[in-house]
């Protein structure tokens, strides 16, 4: 079979998204290997015969001399393992290893993971993005896009000469995120907010929310899971902490317990390629209330499963929280059902699995 090489910036991510499509390429016969800074969760696949190739990756550096670095080192290993095939994930990973593909003449199928973009206009940082991608894309044997956006966005910027296919994101996992019942009272109703602490995961919004909403539900819990990435929002949130606004969760291995016990998920990211959290609420039954933004509208039916809001604006999010508080119980566990359902039909990773498998295969057989 074939010699397929994985770039991905980061364990977790292989683990936690991409995980079947990996197991399932290595057992069909192709020899797999992971290209990752090393962590721990890539014993996983190790065990399983999998090759893995610890390759670290300043995932927000900038140094042009450290990229260069990355793109050197990926053709090394391009040709020291006589790929076949490469596969991308994320900007960093897609545009070197487009590089690296391109000088070593190698099919690469590149899953783009969003395209960051904070308004109507891109920002010159966003600008110089697309360009790398114009310029290390357009030999790719297949792009996987994840919204309509990124869609349309990229397709322009390489004129629709590169063949590509519409996944559900990541797709989600629906017998690891099986449907739970929903909380059986209103006694307290809880919100999760899931992400990264940071300004473009809409958490300066959330807060705002929660101090507002706090103010006429008392009975609303407001709980924040994730790391920090911008400090500076620590002192506010243990502020907020100490006066019984909001709840600081910490970092969860597994969160499948926490959304168990949540009513619903409040995600206010100003972009996403299409977002884990609100796959994840949804397919165990929790109502997901979201930016009305790419990568998350694609999630939710309005009304229906959960509630858009403009994103970016508190008065918004606040009436859209409101409205769901005020449903009757009943109201809202009809919503969770329907939400588990939508997962079903739309967004399962079998999916995304079988997408990859046939341009795999088309390409392959060329």
């Amino acid at each position: 079979m074939s010699r397929i090489v994985i770039l991905i910036p980061k364990d977790n991510v292989a683990y936690n998204f991409r995980a079947e499509l990996f197991l399932k390429l290595h057992e069909l016969g192709h020899e797999v290997f992971i290209v990752c800074p090393y962590g721990k969760k890539l014993e996983y696949f190790r065990e399983r015969g999998i090759h893995i190739i610890d390759l670290p990756i300043d995932r927000r550096g900038t140094s042009i001399l450290n990229d260069a670095k990355l793109t050197t080192q990926y053709i090394r290993i391009i040709k020291d393992t006589k790929a076949d095939l490469v596969l991308t994930y994320t900007t960093k990973c897609s545009v070197y290893g487009g590089f690296a593909c391109e000088v070593t003449h190698t099919p690469y199928i590149v899953n783009t993971a969003g395209i960051m973009q904070n308004g109507d206009k891109l920002s010159a940082l966003e600008r110089f993005i697309l360009e790398l991608y114009r310029v290390a894309l357009r030999k790719a044997s297949c792009l996987m896009y994840q919204n309509d956006h990124e869609c349309e966005l990229l397709n322009g910027i390489l004129r629709h000469k590169v063949h590509y296919r519409r996944i559900p994101g990541s797709g989600v996992n629906l017998e690891q995120f099986p449907f739970r019942p929903y909380p059986e009272k209103d006694d307290e109703i809880i919100f999760n907010f899931v992400a990264r602490i940071m300004r473009g995961k809409g958490i300066g919004e959330y807060l705002d929310c929660a101090e507002r909403v706090k103010a006429d539900y008392p009975n609303a819990r407001f709980i924040i899971y994730g790391d920090y990435d911008d400090e500076s929002y620590r002192p506010r949130i243990e502020e907020l902490e100490k006066r019984g606004i909001v709840e600081y969760g910490g970092i969860q291995l597994d969160m499948k317990p926490c959304i168990e016990k949540a009513h619903a998920v409040i995600h206010p990211s100003y972009y996403e390629g299409m977002t884990n959290v609100v796959l994840e609420h949804s397919a165990m039954g929790r109502v997901c209330i979201g930016s009305d933004v790419p990568g998350i509208r694609e999630g939710i039916e309005e009304g229906k499963t959960g509630y858009l809001f403009k994103v970016r604006n508190v008065d918004s999010m606040v009436e859209k929280v409101e409205t769901f508080i005020r449903l009757p119980h009943e109201e809202k566990a009809r919503m969770g059902r329907a939400a588990r359902e939508k997962m079903e039909r739309e967004f399962s990773r079998e999916i995304v699995t079988n997408t990859y498998l046939e341009e795999i295969n088309r390409i392959l057989a060329l």
